[in-house]
């Protein structure tokens, strides 16, 4: 037998070996899935199955308050490199899959009253799936709770399809002159307030102070919305102002204005949010103002506004 011969094997071994490494060396490619948990107060509780995976952020809102310290971060520390808690959301990344037999377990506890008082996770790495969004809900939604949530969110449309409508009247007057013309800058003026109340936040952070701007007929709020590196994507929804006190009247939705369609993770832009005056309002009366993305769960708010 001659030399090339008795090397050709061992050539093809070595080609095949190095194919092997190569594919095993190959990045899992996982499906991301967006999933919904109910929580039942009448069965026993029970360990959900969470799938996360190296370098991908898992988003879990809750319908209900959570303590954000009953979460153990300690637990978490060996395999994720952001936990971030919030009031209603937990955003997770892990900096590696989960090795198999040492899941950790995670317990989050809710803060009202009432029943389940708190759901447990187990974090795991599958390689088909990781977890991108879960929505868990305390409690089961019925046929009749799930048709007034679609009436609400009609009625919300069209309120907000009603305030669109009015500024697109207004885009053809702009600017300074527009303003004038449409009465929302008369001799009196404009005044300047700069919001001392540090807001609440709900998913968002909002860098103070903002700016109340008022006329003689009109109010406008200015502000630096902030999305966190790691969390969703942020669609400006509208903006919610509940004047408080006796004999108060409802809660306006007001459409919220920004120069971008939405806010990636780390992204950060100017949101505007206009009104105008209530006549009726007793002077000094102070007003929740809260500004929200298109679900109405993620933005930042503010207790006391003066309008």
């Amino acid at each position: 037998m001659s030399l090339s011969a008795s090397v050709i094997p061992l050539v093809l071994t070595v080609l095949m070996g190095t194919t092997a490494v190569a594919q095993s060396r190959t990045p899992t490619v996982r499906e991301r899935k967006a999933r919904q948990l109910t929580l039942r107060a009448e069965e026993p509780p029970v360990l959900l199955a969470l799938h996360v995976a190296a370098q991908e952020v898992t988003t879990v809102t809750f319908d209900a308050p959570i303590v954000p310290e009953s979460v153990d971060r300690s637990v978490l520390a060996p395999y994720f490199s952001r936990v971030a808690v919030h009031e209603d959301v937990l955003v997770l990344k892990a900096s590696m899959d989960v090795p198999a037999g040492k899941e950790p377990v995670l317990t989050v506890r809710f803060a009202g009253p009432g029943a389940p008082a708190q759901v447990g996770f187990v974090l795991t790495t599958v390689a088909a799936e990781v977890d991108s969004q879960v929505e868990v809900f305390r409690q089961g939604r019925t046929a009749q709770d799930l048709g007034k949530e679609l009436a609400d969110l009609r009625a919300r449309c069209a309120v907000t399809e009603a305030g669109l409508a009015t500024l697109r009247a207004q885009c053809a007057l702009r600017g300074l002159g527009g303003a004038v013309l449409l009465g929302d800058v008369t001799p009196r003026g404009v005044s300047v307030e700069y919001l001392r109340e540090h807001p609440i936040s709900t998913g968002m952070t909002a860098e103070s102070p903002p700016v109340l701007y008022r006329t003689e007929h009109t109010r406008a709020l200015s502000t630096l919305l902030i999305n966190a590196v790691g969390s969703a994507p942020w669609i400006p929804g509208f903006a919610r102002l509940t004047p408080r006190g006796p004999n108060a009247p409802p809660a306006l939705e007001l459409p919220l204005l920004m120069q971008v369609k939405q806010l990636a993770p780390g992204e950060h832009a100017t949101v505007v949010v206009e009104w105008h005056a209530l006549p009726d309002l007793p002077a000094g009366t102070q007003s929740t103002l809260e500004l929200l993305d298109a679900k109405g769960e993620r933005g930042v708010r503010w207790e006391q506004v003066t309008p």
